[in-house]
């Protein structure tokens, strides 16, 4: 699922094809924020329209690596997780610094260490309301932290996969931190 906006044509290009080269094929779908409306709105719009019990988040900057779907699912069934944050490779300057870091829910309440790009089980995300704003420190909506905290509440089994996995772009067109 790849939410994006007008102006972002070429990016998406990239990240679609990311999408469609992975080695456990998936459906893909972009969702088109023409009204900005904001990415909380637009990846709750799109994941109405998911029809998979799993459903792997992408920013339309960024990209998978060809074995990420399969080797996030694979991950989710040996750890038993319904949430999996793999690691990633940076173009720009790493603005969480968590490869390797395992799951800590009483850190992740204080400060969002985990990126959008996620693969979660589609059912858990609807039930606790899909994106919804957790404001941080500077006053930014993080939208992907208040799922992760709404999920951290419903009892959803986090882990992280150390595998570098997606390439997330944190320079030329993205704030250089945790993107809601």
């Amino acid at each position: 699922m790849i939410p994006t906006h007008p102006g972002r044509e070429d990016l998406l290009k990239r990240a679609v094809a990311s999408a469609l080269n992975q080695t456990l094929p998936a459906a893909v779908h972009v969702e088109m924020d023409v009204s900005r409306t904001g990415a909380a709105a637009t990846r709750n719009r799109a994941l109405e329209q998911v029809e998979t019990d799993w459903v792997a988040f992408l920013d339309s900057d960024d990209e998978f690596k060809p074995n990420h779907l399969r080797a996030c699912a694979r991950h989710a069934g040996l750890a038993g997780a319904d949430v999996v944050y793999p690691g990633y490779d940076t173009v720009g300057a790493d603005p969480l610094g968590c490869f390797g870091m395992t799951f800590d829910g009483d850190l992740l309440r204080g400060r969002n260490y985990i990126p959008v790009t996620t693969l979660c089980r589609t059912d858990l995300v609807r039930k606790v309301g899909g994106f919804q704003p957790h404001p941080d420190e500077n006053g930014d909506p993080c939208e992907d932290w208040g799922l992760w905290l709404a999920l951290l509440d419903a009892g959803a089994a986090f882990s992280h996969l150390p595998q570098r996995t997606w390439i997330w772009r944190t320079t030329g067109g993205t704030r250089g931190r945790a993107r809601d």
